[in-house]
């Protein structure tokens, strides 16, 4: 091989050691080199330094012990004092401490704990930067934080006017809320898709319309909220706001202009390519969800602004009187079904019947298989007009739908639609023949059933077959089961939960249309049920059902009587045990009473039964009848609650608002809060 071309190049001198030293002491001065640029995506603001960090570790530490010990309700002296000094310490370093995996922690457990004044101060420091934290990892839970301790705050009416002193004007807690948002407009859009943004903007729109943030069950991630419960050790942060029953909370009536300004702008700023790129989008598709629930409680002339033809509703839902792909790609996603749920109930009738009309009719029971777009179509069910005349309405047509081929739901595990239908039906108190059939239709159940067919209605519908494949099932499990199962090995549950819950809604049709499932329950299948953890359900919304009839509902408490020592030994029969203690008149719960002194050994012993007796009181019974009676008219049944059917907007209230932003225009409206600020400012300053 010959030798290569390659030459060496030239030697360079070295540097001497003057040269050197020069140059270190000019970085030393802080004379960086221009092309060096100090900045950190995660610490947009620095780095907290180590003291700092381990202080308010321990600071932490010490609150965290203090909330333990102390009533969450209730500051002691000493731990006002300790919030003082972290305040202290925090002194113009609040920007970095917010955007640090450890502080932040911090800054979210302090913000329940802080007053109204140490609030004002903390969130006037973040003022220019609300942007940059909303779009951080760390900082966005920290606004989250200070906004639900806003509310706490704005609900019980503490806030103080504006103030100053020689560090210049302290603004009112309105003020700053309103001037946040001002600086926030032009970023919305592109906070909905931010992972973390997203999440601090509908914390923001939830302050500003006045609706308690435990309402909305989607601003944190199931991932930041499990990690949040675990490092408080779950008494860290006064949740009383999150907790509240009630469905407002008491906000100034200037963020009713805000709220309508931050719709109208988000509204006039997203095009139908932007909304539909959203829907599928599980960053954007919560936010957009929730906005389309607040444009449908918005309202101006006494119309809801979903109804208007512009409205971010009428973007989602599109051209209705033609089908397109991605309206029928969103159909079957698992993420914008949701939005489109969303818009369904807060669509006009006329866009609702359209969409009916083009996507769903005809192919209710093909959708209503899928494991997806069953969802909608339980909404459609829920929302379509039913009225009746002299044509058949949607939601008749729907029923003539299921009739046909409700079977391809049971094939597919599939029974939302036939759930809905049943809510539907109760709702309108009307319908129950024609649900009645389409669910006999579905299992393939004869409309004229004889006695042994009335004994198989439950558990059919239970395990969610036809009726030609279940008594195809049970000859193959009574001809295999027996002899290949162990002595006490219970096998798995055979009962469906879908099926239970159809059951349950059935329950509440109107007598006699719920007669065939009384029979069922009646038969000698009945401990199975209750021993079942699905089908005891079944048992106990019988029990509890308040259209039954006193035949239907007495022929079930003699059966469950007969039976009774076996269920107090069984973890679920333990249960329905106790919905039949409460649900029997006086003269079955001396019977009660009697059957249980004579196996009153055997249920002591057992884990689960001796809980039964205790409740009985039978020392009482035994000491004096008539008093026992007295006291066991009085242990009765608590009217069971109302299954959800559909969650409740919660920005509903807001049509009742006048707010004056939906009169004035725009361009003075902005006007008007400008100079109303600088006279607020000026009127301090004097």
């Amino acid at each position: 091989m010959g030798k290569s071309d390659r030459r060496r190049g030239p030697k360079r001198a070295k540097p001497s050691v003057e040269e050197q030293v020069d140059t270190t002491e000019d970085y030393s001065h802080g004379q960086e080199a221009s092309w060096i640029r100090d900045h950190d995506a995660n610490a947009p603001f620095g780095l907290v330094p180590a003291p700092m960090q381990s202080y308010f570790k321990e600071v932490n530490a010490q609150l965290s012990q203090m909330m333990q010990d102390e009533d969450p309700a209730e500051q002691s002296e000493e731990r006002k004092m300790l919030l003082q000094s972290a305040l202290d310490e925090m002194n113009n370093n609040e920007l970095i401490l917010a955007t640090d995996p450890t502080c932040s922690l911090v800054l979210e457990n302090m913000a329940s704990q802080l007053d109204e004044k140490a609030l004002r101060i903390l969130l006037d420091r973040m003022t220019g930067s609300f942007c940059t934290l909303a779009s951080h990892r760390y900082g966005s839970h920290v606004l989250q934080s200070l906004f639900t301790a806003c509310q706490w705050i704005l609900n019980t009416g503490a806030t103080a006017p504006p103030s100053s002193d020689a560090h210049g004007v302290l603004r009112s807690l309105p003020a700053i809320i309103s001037d946040m948002y001002e600086e926030m407009e032009s970023s919305l859009p592109d906070m909905m898709t931010d992972a973390f943004a997203s999440h601090t903007l509908r914390s923001l729109v939830a302050l500003l319309a006045g609706v308690p943030m435990g309402v909305l069950e989607d601003l944190r991630s199931k991932k930041s909220a499990k990690y949040r419960s675990k490092e408080r050790q779950k008494s860290m942060v006064n949740d009383s706001v999150w907790n509240t029953s009630a469905q407002r909370v008491n906000v100034p009536e200037t963020f009713y202009d805000t709220l309508f300004k931050l719709y109208n702008y988000l509204q006039s700023h997203l095009n139908e390519q932007q909304v539909h790129a959203m829907m599928p989008d599980a960053v954007a598709a919560p936010t957009l969800s929730l906005l389309l629930r607040l444009e449908d409680g918005l309202a101006r002339e006494n119309r809801s602004l979903a109804s208007l033809p512009n409205s971010l509703t009428s973007l989602v839902l599109g051209q209705v009187q033609e089908r397109t792909d991605f309206m029928e790609a969103s159909i079957r996603d698992a993420v914008a079904t949701h939005v489109l749920e969303t818009a369904l109930q807060g669509a006009s009738n006329s866009s609702l019947i359209h969409f009916w009309e083009t996507y769903i009719q005809g192919r209710v029971a093909k959708l209503g298989g899928h494991p997806c777009a069953n969802y909608v179509v339980a909404t459609m069910i829920r929302i379509l007009p039913a009225e009746r005349g002299a044509t058949s309405s949607p939601f008749a047509l729907a029923l003539q739908e299921l009739k046909q081929a409700g079977d391809q739901l049971v094939k597919n595990q599939m029974l939302g639609a036939l759930q809905a239908a049943v809510e539907r039906s109760v709702a309108l108190g009307d319908y129950a023949s024609d649900v009645l059939q389409a669910i006999a239709s579905a299992f393939r159940f004869p409309s004229d059933p004889s006695q042994d067919d009335m004994a198989i209605f439950v558990p059919m519908i239970l395990s969610m077959h036809t009726r030609k494949a279940y008594l195809h099932k049970t000859e193959e499990n009574t001809s295999t089961s027996a002899t290949k199962r162990k002595r006490g090995d219970r096998s798995k549950d055979e009962y469906s939960t879908q099926g239970s819950i159809l059951l349950q809604r059935m329950l509440r049709l109107p007598a006699p249309h719920q007669e065939w499932v009384y029979q069922s329950l009646t038969s000698d299948r009945l401990t199975s049920f209750c021993q079942s953890p699905s089908a005891a359900h079944v048992v106990i919304a019988a029990l509890t059902s308040s259209s039954a009839s006193y035949t239907q509902r007495r022929a079930l408490l003699r059966s469950l009587l007969a039976i009774l020592p076996d269920l107090c030994d069984d973890t679920w029969g333990s249960r329905v045990a106790d919905t039949f203690w409460l649900a029997a008149d006086g003269f079955t719960k001396e019977k009660i009473a009697q059957l249980v002194v004579q196996h009153e050994k055997r249920l002591l012993a057992s884990s689960y039964g001796r809980f039964f007796v205790r409740r009985l009181r039978l020392g009482a019974y035994r000491k004096n009848v008539d008093e026992w009676k007295a006291w066991a008219q009085t242990e009765t049944l608590l009217s069971a609650p109302e299954p959800k059917v559909m969650a409740v907007n919660p920005f509903l209230f807001l049509r009742d608002c006048a707010p004056s932003s939906s009169k004035i225009p725009r361009k003075q409206r902005n006007g008007g809060h400008a100079e109303q600020e600088l006279e607020n400012i000026f009127s301090v300053i004097e």
